[in-house]
């Protein structure tokens, strides 16, 4: 099968296209710039699609998903249950108008998978949740709540177990994760794979009832266009709240993924 990866230099892209390259698939890339692929996934690329920017129509439309015949589409979707809860997070209302623009407007049927936190963006990509200089992870609302997290390496192969199933081109929606933890936990579990070189630290900045009046605060003094300056509160408050959690059923489904569990993802990743 040959696999287009579309944003194949993001952190979600290159292990999707690790997983179709491991499973014997050709894969080709759409991105901005091929030198920011990994050497490993890049000399191996059937071809790269270069993008100049996100209004890049014409290096779209080459690869562009119904003109070429494309019937299996996997959607960037991997978040909590964006379905739910409408109005309460800026970027999930526009994840769902797609979903709904795509259902009234095309013949592709898209696959989205809902997957709670990346881990891997939580402990590389935002300092506001964990702190990489002073090793400590900050939060709302109760030290012994555990969010749902799935690694970046166990989304690229369940995304590959989803777009190669018999029923791929069906579309729907698929429900996982890598593991559950609290605040308490990845402390504890962190402390534990370090063995003493290390010792991280909890902070907590406060009640869900904080994180909500700091959630407010910001849309009321930021319009929509500067959702970024206040939407990690969206997910202090939210997360917390159940608001779109999810169970994760698709797990048993896909057997043959292995569930990263958080003290393998801290092994793996020493520089956290």
């Amino acid at each position: 099968m040959l696999i287009l990866v579309a944003g194949i230099t993001g952190f979600v892209g290159v292990p999707c296209a690790r997983a179709a390259l491991a499973r014997g698939h050709k894969v080709r890339g759409l991105a901005r710039d091929v030198n920011r692929v990994p050497d490993d996934v890049r000399d191996q690329l059937e071809g790269f699609e270069t993008l100049s920017g996100i209004y890049d129509i014409d290096a779209m439309d080459g690869p562009a998903a119904e003109r070429a015949g494309v019937k299996v589409f996997h959607a960037s979707s991997w978040n909590y249950d964006w379905r739910l809860s409408p109005g309460t997070h800026e970027i999930y209302d526009d994840i769902r108008a797609f979903a709904h623009h795509a259902e009234v407007s095309s013949s592709i049927r898209p696959i989205y998978m809902f997957t709670g936190a990346i881990a891997d963006y939580y402990f590389f990509k935002s300092p506001s949740d964990w702190d990489t200089e002073t090793k400590t992870f900050s939060f709302h609302g109760p030290s012994t709540f555990c969010t749902r997290y799935t690694t970046a390496e166990d989304i690229g192969n369940y995304v590959l177990e989803a777009v190669t199933a018999p029923d791929a081109a069906n579309g729907g929606y698929i429900f996982v994760q890598s593991f559950e933890a609290s605040p308490e936990d990845i402390i504890k579990t962190y402390n534990t794979t370090k063995e003493g070189r290390v010792t991280a630290k909890l902070n907590c900045l406060g009640t869900l009832a904080d994180a909500k009046a700091k959630l407010d605060n910001g849309r009321a003094n930021y319009g929509k266009k500067e959702w970024y300056k206040y939407i990690w509160y969206c997910y202090q408050y939210h997360i917390p709240s159940r608001s779109w959690d999810y169970e994760p059923v698709d797990v048993a489904r896909f057997p043959s993924v292995k569930q990263s569990s958080l003290e393998q993802f801290f092994r793996q990743h020493p520089a956290i």
